[in-house]
């Protein structure tokens, strides 16, 4: 039986790789890390990745909020916890936090998990997992993960992308973080050396797979925010929308 462990709690030192052209962790790698965390957790859980295969399920996430304060530089160390929440009948609720060496809180949010069959992809009930979690009645922000209403897509775009091999994770589909980094790879570079990220909402729609096309459309919405979606331009399915809101640093 595997050990039960409420709260899992991890020290972690930015690498030169998760961080861009000012020593700053990028987004796309906060959220590799937080993937990473989940999944270490769910393993020491009982329901990790390969303990899920071996009965022919696989997790997906659905939803995921993150309110940022600072993003580490490199070589900092930081402290990552994540814990789950009581589940309903069809997702299990994941949240997080990432803490400095002094204690302040870098990063919190929330998360939105469900278990598919491999087969078919049809979400599974949560009660039948029941005895792999250890629930905790813990908020690390006050607020669930956000529904992201549709933006209208275009009718037409030319500038599109495939997806590649490197893009593709075990699930054989994109991995999640990569959604992440197109998107912040589409924002000006102008733009992101004079804002500051403060949060970030995500809503997974479907799976794009190898060889799928892909375009990326932004609006913004307010002063201060902005919202994108991720879409095939073939048949206008959204893969994912991406809500972010910022802060002038200068």
């Amino acid at each position: 039986m595997s050990e039960i462990i409420p709260i899992l709690e991890e020290k972690f030192v930015i690498p030169s790789y998760f961080v861009d052209e000012n020593a700053q962790m990028t987004v796309g790698c906060l959220f590799r890390i937080l993937q990473e965390m989940s999944n270490n957790h769910a393993r020491l859980l009982g329901a990790g990745w390969y303990q899920l295969r071996n009965r022919g399920f696989f997790w997906v996430i659905t939803k995921i909020q993150l309110e940022i304060n600072r993003l580490p530089k490199w070589e900092e160390e930081v402290t990552l916890r994540t814990w789950v929440k009581k589940s309903n009948a069809a997702t299990s609720p994941r949240d997080y936090e990432m803490v400095d060496s002094e204690g302040n809180v870098l990063v919190a949010g929330s998360s939105i998990w469900a278990i598919l069959d491999i087969e078919h992809s049809h979400p599974q009930h949560m009660q039948l997992f029941d005895g792999c979690f250890s629930p905790q009645d813990r908020n690390a922000i006050s607020q669930k993960p956000q529904r992201i209403n549709a933006l209208e897509i275009p009718k037409e775009t030319s500038d599109w992308k495939t997806v590649v091999p490197s893009d593709i994770d075990m699930n054989h589909h994109v991995n999640n973080a990569h959604y992440i980094q197109w998107a912040f790879d589409s924002v000006s570079q102008s733009f992101k050396q004079t804002h500051q990220i403060t949060d970030v909402a995500v809503n997974f729609i479907s799976q794009a797979k190898l060889g799928d096309r892909y375009a990326i459309h932004s609006k913004q919405i307010s002063d201060t925010g902005y919202q994108t979606t991720l879409y095939s331009p073939d048949n206008k399915q959204e893969y994912c929308r991406i809500l972010t809101h910022w802060k002038s640093i200068i």
